[in-house]
């Protein structure tokens, strides 16, 4: 018969790595400071992955930003396709400028 495979190990580490995991474990509402350890290993499992196939940038960004590239997919592969994002970028930074200027008041006299 074959033992449990979900048997735990342990690991022993200073104890300011666990003020960070504490940390990480409110700042991310987690249940308890361990399971920052758990998602810490996640991402090191998908940039390690990301790493051996030749994708070595992991990036993180909002909710409203990732639905934005879900829903987007082929503009999003158009954007970067060779040339486009060189093409675009005086256009991109032409527009933010202006919309960084205060708009004038026409109220007054």
């Amino acid at each position: 018969m074959s033992k449990d495979n979900d048997s735990r190990d342990s690991i022993s580490f200073p104890h300011k790595e666990k003020k960070r995991a504490e940390r990480i474990a409110a700042l991310l509402r987690l249940s308890d400071w361990p399971h920052a350890f758990g998602i810490g290993l996640h991402f090191a499992e998908k940039h390690a992955e990301a790493s051996v196939i030749g994708r070595t940038e992991m990036l993180a960004c909002t909710p409203k930003l990732a639905e934005m590239i879900e829903n987007n997919r082929e503009f999003i592969a158009a954007l970067c396709e060779e040339g486009v994002v060189e093409w675009l970028t005086p256009f991109v930074l032409a527009k933010s400028k202006q919309s960084n200027q205060p708009t004038p008041d026409t109220t007054q006299p």
